[in-house]
């Protein structure tokens, strides 16, 4: 009986677990873990969905208060927590979520659930402390860049009121109080808006369920999908050395949104300091292509542009930028974090099989679109 155990045990052959495991919990907050077997470094994403405080002109720039306040920690110490264990935070807020990422030593992941517990929390918040977090952001951006600048003219062109510069209006900032940035938190922060995720070397299980413990403390809320509508082309100046052209987009899942996004790297492809801006988006967005000078002749390269001749070259920049935002722990968080705040079946494989569907034809539409009234031609002063 005992060698027949023996022999038993011998040849059990141990569950692995899958590579990846998503939950929603019943406040409809979402946790995405993903295993990366023998990571360094243990990569935690937490998103709050901007889902309910879009931006207006009469609130332009509060989230990205509530944003500085909420990562210094209700106590003001969580840089210091983290550094000592030698990680770091690094927290932005964009269009359609506030984003917090966390890189940890691999085995860390206990600090990052209790972070995720401070970042949680409504800091109490003074005057004083709102005064001097309306600097910081007014040093923020006076420091920015010209890409930066272009492409939030760009967004303003194109959306109005519905694509204002997430930066802020920096007299909103300066008017905060604590009660308008308390009532931002309450609808950011409720369960449906939530999403963490986490990759690393680490059991989806454990992960999953030490997650679970901290959103699940989110307050249940209705929350409706916000609807950017269409958009406007035209020509505006703006500050910044250089030119940007915007085109609109379709959500993420839009086989015209990853067509648009190869046109806009093959274009890039053929001018020297040029760039393409995409945040994957579930919502109407843009893929901004843009060139840094004085004189970027940024228009003479899409007139002159062939999309015979660019159409595979273009597939594969826009899949090399994909497959680059999964090459890391940290980039494939951050990647999956941004899609499963804003739904919970959005992924990153999604644009991969659309650029694998494209035809020559798909293509050739998404460079015309670059010439046409739709487009958003933004001209540095």
């Amino acid at each position: 009986m005992l060698h027949l155990l023996a022999c038993l045990v011998a040849i059990q052959v141990p569950i692995e677990q899958p590579p990846r495991l998503r939950t929603i919990l019943d406040n409809g907050a979402a946790i995405l873990v993903e295993r990366v077997p023998g990571a360094k470094t243990l990569a935690i994403q937490f998103l709050a969905s901007s889902r309910g405080t879009e931006e207006t002109p009469t609130t332009n720039g509060l989230r990205h208060l509530l944003e500085h306040l909420a990562a210094k920690g209700p106590k003001g110490d969580i840089d210091e927590k983290l550094e000592t264990a030698g990680g770091f935070l690094q927290a932005e807020t964009l269009r359609e979520a506030m984003h917090f990422k966390l890189t940890l030593p691999a085995g860390q992941m206990a600090l990052g659930i209790r972070t995720i517990e401070q970042l949680m929390q409504m800091p109490v918040v003074t005057p004083e402390m709102i005064q001097r977090e309306a600097q910081i952001i007014a040093q923020e951006s006076a420091l920015r860049d010209d890409a930066s600048k272009l492409s939030a003219a760009a967004w303003t062109q194109a959306f109005g009121d519905k694509g204002l510069d997430v930066m802020g209006n920096l007299d909103v900032i300066k008017n905060a109080t604590p009660a308008m940035l308390n009532k931002i938190h309450r609808l950011q922060f409720s369960g449906p808006n939530l999403a963490i995720c986490v990759v690393g070397d680490v059991d989806l299980d454990a992960t999953t369920k030490a997650c679970s413990e901290v959103l699940s403390k989110a307050p249940k809320a209705e929350v409706t999908k916000y609807v950017r509508g269409g958009a406007a082309g035209g020509s505006v100046a703006a500050d910044g050395a250089g030119e940007v052209i915007g085109l609109p987009v379709p959500g993420w899942r839009s086989p015209e949104t990853a067509a648009r996004v190869a046109a806009a790297f093959a274009l890039a492809s053929e001018s020297d300091n040029s760039f393409v801006i995409y945040t994957p988006a579930s919502n109407a967005g843009m893929v901004l292509l843009g060139r840094l000078g004085l004189k970027t002749g940024l228009g003479k390269v899409i007139e002159n542009a062939k999309a015979a001749e660019l159409f595979a070259n273009g597939r594969s920049l826009a899949k090399a930028w994909v497959l680059n935002m999964m090459s890391t722990p940290e980039s494939v968080a951050e990647f999956r974090g941004m899609l499963l705040v804003q739904e919970y079946d959005l992924k990153p494989e999604t644009i991969l099989e659309n650029l694998d569907a494209m035809t020559p034809k798909d293509f050739a539409s998404a460079l015309n679109a670059f010439r046409s009234p739709g487009a958003i031609d933004v001209v540095g002063k």
